[in-house]
């Protein structure tokens, strides 16, 4: 899809530059001083041992492979009810998302072992579900922070900043819809014009608390709790997040009043998803759908869809197929997707929905352009941006709307935090800068090629490595507009992170004492000669819950692979009776953190040529030599070059071919048992023989 179609057309605001203020709130009519326990909204890191306590869930979210329909196993009602009978608990199908997935409800919350024994029942039954996914609550990735002077050196050409200031000598982000998927919004006197009208798609009155679900008001009536949302029972004030997130894309701008936004010609669309304890996935993925135009059964068609989504929340996991659906789907009608890549400090594999493919995924640097402490990183981050540095001073933080309640909403004002919540945004402004300054929108893939080819510093922030990608560097607002304004040129494609290689697997060795976290991934790889027989892969012992993933010629993936047993133990097998040769993948994925496994690799060998290897090297005289090198094989191998046999040699493990010839050009080399067609796959070799 290109340009959204839309009912309301935006009047240009005036160009303005970043504004350093004092920490002020509205109150009757005029300016007040805040004090800093008012300005800064405190709220308490969750503690990495929270995170590795057992979770129990009770929404289930059901997906099948594309094209394949329920109906061509077994009704989903006879399938509900034959799992129910055989685990001896109640299944109640709760609705079908945009995507096409179910979401379900079971009458007992289920631990990760019971959820595994659930999805294998369940494909058990309907070899067609090739996913069965807790429906977690996704969180706001916010970091605290405590206040100081307010500034927004965010914006600014520092190490850490922006370069905002001359791209709004290009653009202001007019015209564009800017969807916030978060806790809602709040009035705020430095907001309102920018907002239009979005939705509220938490369906959970626990979690909605506004007590009446989906309709069409957005507004945020607080998310605090008493500690029942955390797992040490310490209470929450209210976040206002969606507010804090909305203000940083889209404030309004030179007012003489409060922060400036990045996009301040553009408009919010408040989509509100996060409440209490924050957000079912469930209820994300239909948010995304109707923001980006798509169609959601009940729910009124979305009249000004967005051309850019902002999505500041996360959990771990990965990222699930119904997830993916929505994102391809969303990028498919135009709307580029950013995405916080969550504040964990760890790899952003392993968490959703930073993880899925077809979003731009944000990490977070702070004043000094090195990666924040707390932002996630890995080969999935597209780029970094300005999240602040989560410790005090406040000055080194974002500076934002917020309403200063602690539970219900009162007045308005402005907060300091930190997080790649606050990073995320930034992206989105930058996003609705370059679709303004088109006439012609920008697909996101063309959106997501020009932000990560036009950030600055050189290459990797601070503290970041290939080991430790953090995004090809800090986005640079002034050069993504000018290049996607076309008068300037797409610089060239950054250096890739390089991939960690697989471990190689030897035949009939035992790879002992493997561990692996919950969501980890380790890769190992085997070299299957032509010719062998009943190869295997077993997997057995230790603790804990993993799975093994295999696939023939390239890295298996969650729903791409040649055989996945998905046990609910670590005892898996995988058996090929005819094996293609070449190299097998395997992948042991922690569905539960393991311990102490160990995996056996085994084949029958033919003792066919293999690993062979062919360099060329010029002479004088127009004549080439190729060395020839292989292992394995019989007593005496045959030799052929481009398809004739050439000669016969004793197997030595190498041979040197010598010949005469004029120009360059291409030659193929292929070994063979002597007598058989017991061969490995030909290797070729370029020559250049003008001297």
């Amino acid at each position: 899809m290109t340009r959204k179609a839309r009912s309301l057309k935006w009047t240009a605001l005036a160009l303005a530059t970043a504004a350093i203020i004092a920490p002020v709130a509205y109150s009757s009519g005029k300016f007040q001083a805040v004090n800093k326990a008012q300005v800064a909204k405190v709220v308490a890191p969750k503690a990495a041992a929270k995170q590795a306590a057992t979770e129990t869930h009770n929404r289930f979210i059901i997906t099948r492979a594309a094209g394949a329909s329920s109906k061509a196993a077994v009704s989903s009602s006879q399938l509900y009810a034959k799992a129910a009978s055989t685990l001896g608990l109640g299944i109640m199908p709760l609705r079908t998302l945009a995507t096409g997935s179910n979401l379900i409800k079971t009458d007992t919350a289920l631990d990760a072992a019971a959820t595994k024994e659930l999805a294998i029942e369940l494909m058990k039954q309907d070899p067609s579900i090739i996913e069965v996914i807790p429906d977690t609550l996704k969180h706001k990735t916010m970091v605290p922070n405590d206040p100081a002077y307010a500034q927004q050196w965010h914006y600014k050409n520092g190490p850490g900043g922006l370069n905002l200031e001359p791209a709004w000598d290009i653009a202001t982000g007019d015209g564009i819809v800017v969807a916030v998927l978060d806790t809602g919004i709040t009035p705020h006197s430095d907001l309102n014009a920018n907002i239009i009208p979005g939705y509220d798609f938490i369906v959970d009155p626990e979690v909605s608390v506004d007590g009446d679900g989906r309709d069409a008001d957005p507004n945020d009536p607080g998310d605090w709790h008493d500690g029942e949302c955390d797992l040490f029972g310490q209470p929450d004030d209210s976040s206002w997040h969606g507010t804090h997130v909305a203000g940083t894309i889209a404030a309004v701008t030179n007012n003489a009043t409060g922060v400036a936004g990045v996009a301040h010609g553009a408009k919010v669309q408040p989509v509100r998803v996060l409440g209490k304890c924050g957000g079912y996935t469930s209820d994300i993925i239909d948010a995304v759908t109707w923001a980006s135009g798509g169609t959601v059964a009940g729910v009124p068609d979305n009249t000004t869809p967005a051309e850019v989504i902002n999505l500041s929340l996360g959990g771990s996991g990965a990222c699930s197929a119904a997830e993916q659906v929505a994102f391809a789907d969303a990028r498919a009608r135009g709307t580029t997707v950013v995405i916080a890549a969550g504040n964990s400090g760890g790899d952003v594999a392993n968490f959703s929905p930073a993880n899925c493919d077809n979003v731009i995924a944000v990490s977070a640097v702070g004043p000094t352009g090195a990666l924040a402490g707390y932002s996630n990183f890995g080969p999935k981050i597209d780029i970094a941006a300005p999240g602040g540095s989560g410790v005090i001073p406040a000055a080194d933080n974002i500076l934002s709307t917020l309403n200063l309640g602690a539970h219900e909403q009162a007045g308005e004002g402005y907060a300091w935090m930190a997080g790649t919540s606050m990073a995320a945004p930034h992206v989105a402004g930058v996003v609705a800068l370059m679709q303004s300054a088109v006439t012609t929108p920008k697909t996101p893939a063309e959106i997501e090629k020009i932000l990560v080819n036009t950030a600055h510093v050189g290459g990797q922030p601070g503290g970041c490595s290939f080991a430790n990608w953090c995004g090809s560097g800090i986005v640079d607002a002034r050069f993504a507009v000018a290049v996607a304004k076309g008068t300037e040129p797409l610089p060239p494609d950054p250096v890739p992170p390089e991939p960690e290689p697989p471990i190689e697997l030897e035949n009939g060795i035992t790879v002992t004492n493997i561990e692996v976290g919950a969501n980890g991934i380790i890769k190992y790889q085997l070299l299957v000669p032509n010719g062998a027989s009943n190869l295997l892969f077993a997997m057995y012992g230790g603790t804990g819950d993993s799975d093994i993933y295999v696939k023939y010629g390239a890295e298996p993936t969650s729903t791409s692979y040649d055989c996945r047993p998905f046990t609910s133990s670590n005892n898996e097998t995988c058996f090929f009776p005819t094996p293609q040769g070449g190299v097998w993948y395997v992948q042991v994925k922690g569905y539960r953190a393991s311990a102490g496994m160990s995996l056996y690799p085994s084949f029958v060998d033919a003792n066919y040529p293999r690993r062979v290897e062919a360099k060329a090297s010029a002479m004088s005289n127009h004549r080439t030599s190729v060395n020839l090198s292989w292992e394995k094989g019989k007593k005496n191998i045959d030799v052929y070059r481009n398809g004739a046999i050439l000669k016969t040699v004793r197997n030595t493990g190498a041979n040197t071919d010598t010949f005469r010839i004029i120009g360059s050009g291409t030659m193929s080399y292929k070994l063979c048992n002597n007598g058989t067609q017991e061969c490995a796959d030909p290797v070729s070799i370029t020559y250049n023989s003008s001297r």
